[in-house]
């Protein structure tokens, strides 16, 4: 039986980020940021990219390898069984749901920002609301699923302004990837169109793809 092409690409592109989002987070790496001196993982980027290209599938998949390379980066900082039941376990399943929830936000986004921007800068003040949005309901997330299995957890005020940093380079990578993409591999995969998407910046006739 042949598997329709809106599943399995999805499966493959979230499998393929999320390895990526588990090499960032299990090694612990960390790019130092010149404008704020300040350092900050790039995990989130495959992730995001997976949620509004692959939708649900590129979300699950990603998430979930995502979550073994915290859990990979948790194990080597030498926790005890007992630390890892009781804190990381939780930490990890609380986290999936926060992403889970998020991600699904952005695959939204973009969907109807794919199908209905015009123009180039009208695309770029929407995915600028798309991952202001995502960052800000992720750690809304995290702050109270994880805030359920981790009391220490901090509130949301501090958790948003540690993740400032993150933000802003993610907006930056993720920005120059999508306009750095040929047309065809922005359009999202993971459903099928049934009204051609309009082409920003460019007149277009009916039955052709649009493109950012």
């Amino acid at each position: 039986m042949r598997v329709k092409k809106t599943i399995w690409r999805p499966i493959v592109l979230g499998s393929i980020l999320g390895l990526l989002s588990f090499v960032s987070s299990a090694g612990g790496f960390l790019i130092h940021l010149g404008f704020s001196g300040e350092a900050t993982g790039p995990q989130e980027i495959p992730l995001i990219i997976s949620a509004i290209l692959g939708g649900p599938l590129g979300i699950f998949v990603a998430s979930l390898i995502h979550e073994l390379g915290i859990a990979m980066y948790v194990y080597k900082s030498q926790f005890s069984p007992d630390q890892m039941s009781s804190t990381v376990v939780p930490f990890a399943i609380a986290d999936f749901a926060a992403h889970i929830l998020a991600l699904l936000t952005a695959a939204g986004g973009y969907r109807f920002l794919y199908q209905r921007t015009k123009k180039i800068y009208t695309f770029l003040a929407g995915w600028i609301f798309i991952v202001a949005v995502y960052y800000t309901l992720l750690v809304l997330f995290q702050s109270l699923l994880v805030g359920m299995v981790i009391p220490a957890t901090p509130p949301f005020s501090v958790l948003f302004q540690d993740f400032l940093p993150e933000f802003q380079m993610t907006l930056f990578i993720t920005t120059l990837i999508l306009l750095a993409l040929p047309r065809r591999y922005r359009k999202p995969l993971w459903y099928e169109f049934t009204i051609s998407p309009i082409q920003i910046g460019d007149s277009q006739s009916p039955g052709k793809e649009g493109a950012l």
